[in-house]
């Protein structure tokens, strides 16, 4: 449709003023960035503005039109060259809107998250929809858009807010769990959760707080601070025998906690346990940074044939049975063995066999 108006020398066409108040319509005030002129030396084509994120780590922008469709990426604190638009802007994960006209620079400030520690773990990013955005080793920072977010070290968890600028540290502890046994230990969150596991002598790093630890299913309260290693020395329990067999050992309330062959140690928190062997029970204590040894003793039934003996408590319970010609090993004490009908005392002693000529 031709113009109404007159054409008048000098004048500007109300349409053509009207997209020209448009496309110079200033961005929306924005606390991150601020708008200047493009440098000559920014090295952008004469139609284009430019976007420049400003990081204390160099680290990669990605930028994405309003469809999701990633256009471009640069290192933070360069110049990237972009038609005039609004977009979204992504460094490790993290977003941010960034307006964008033509022959101006918006420059944009991101801040960093540094997790500090004394091993070589990663830590991770969330955002608080539980997404994650980044990982890194533990003493790297990770440049992002300011905001809230939370970390997490070995699934302990710390709320972080990231500011313009400098990187926000934090510090992890660590927790040293020195020991004589080739087993692992684990770490547990007030609900019950597992967080995390390592060999025993292997340290972990954690984000302060109280945590529960488990060796052997025997536990403990560990309390980790900031930059600090808190040491925690379970104890050992080594029981000999001179049979091929297992003991047990069993908490205070009877729930049995682990299992092992005589002549191979358990590493336990220290503390009062019950040691089972074929069902014949012994009090033992277990000493932080200590081997508690407990030898037994055993009983063997010598005679002709291949039927059975059984061996049974002072009340005449009966604890275990094995054929004639074998050995079973118990804790020292005062037993009977009772063979079809005929039953006999035996006294038991640590390290020694008690041996039966039937």
């Amino acid at each position: 449709m031709k113009d109404v108006l007159p054409r008048i020398k000098g004048i500007i066409p109300l349409s053509a003023l009207a997209l020209l108040c448009a496309c110079e319509k200033a961005p929306p005030p924005d606390p991150f960035c601020r708008y200047e002129e493009a440098p000559p030396t920014a090295g952008i084509k004469p139609d284009q503005g430019a976007i420049q994120i400003l990081a204390p780590v160099e680290q990669y922008i990605y930028v994405f039109d309003d469809k999701g469709k990633q256009l471009a990426s640069e290192r933070t604190n360069r110049v990237l060259g972009v038609q005039a638009g609004t977009y979204q802007v992504r460094v490790n994960n993290s977003s941010h809107t960034v307006y964008v006209k033509s022959k101006t620079l918006s420059k944009c400030e991101a801040g960093a998250l540094l997790a500090t520690g004394a091993t070589e773990q990663y830590f991770y990013v969330f955002d608080f929809s539980g997404a994650q955005l980044a990982s890194e080793r533990l003493g790297k920072a990770v440049a992002l858009f300011p905001g809230k977010y939370e970390a997490r070290l070995n699934n302990s968890r710390a709320a972080v807010e990231i500011s313009p600028g400098a990187p926000i540290e934090i510090k992890s502890g660590t927790l040293s769990v020195p020991a004589k046994t080739d087993e692992y230990y684990y770490v547990f969150d007030s609900a019950g959760n597992q967080l995390s596991s390592a060999k025993l002598s292997t340290p972990l790093s954690l984000f302060a707080g109280a945590w529960t630890l488990k060796i052997n299913n025997s536990q403990a309260r560990v309390e980790i601070s900031a930059g600090a290693v808190t040491e925690f020395k379970p104890g050992a329990l080594l029981v000999k025998g001179a049979t091929d067999e297992y003991y047990y050992v069993f908490d205070g309330a009877g729930n049995q906690l682990a299992s092992a062959k005589l002549g191979q140690a358990l590493s336990f928190a220290e503390g009062s346990y019950t040691l089972k062997l074929n069902n014949a029970p012994v009090p033992i204590k277990v000493e932080a940074g200590g081997t508690t040894e407990y030898t037994a003793g055993s009983v063997t039934v010598k005679g002709a044939g291949d039927d059975y003996y059984y061996v049974l408590d002072p009340l005449g319970n009966q604890l275990a049975s094995t054929r004639v010609g074998r050995s079973l090993s118990l804790p020292a004490g005062k037993y009977q063995v009772k063979r079809a009908q005929d039953t006999r005392p035996v006294d038991v002693a640590e390290g020694k066999d008690a041996v039966l000529a039937w």
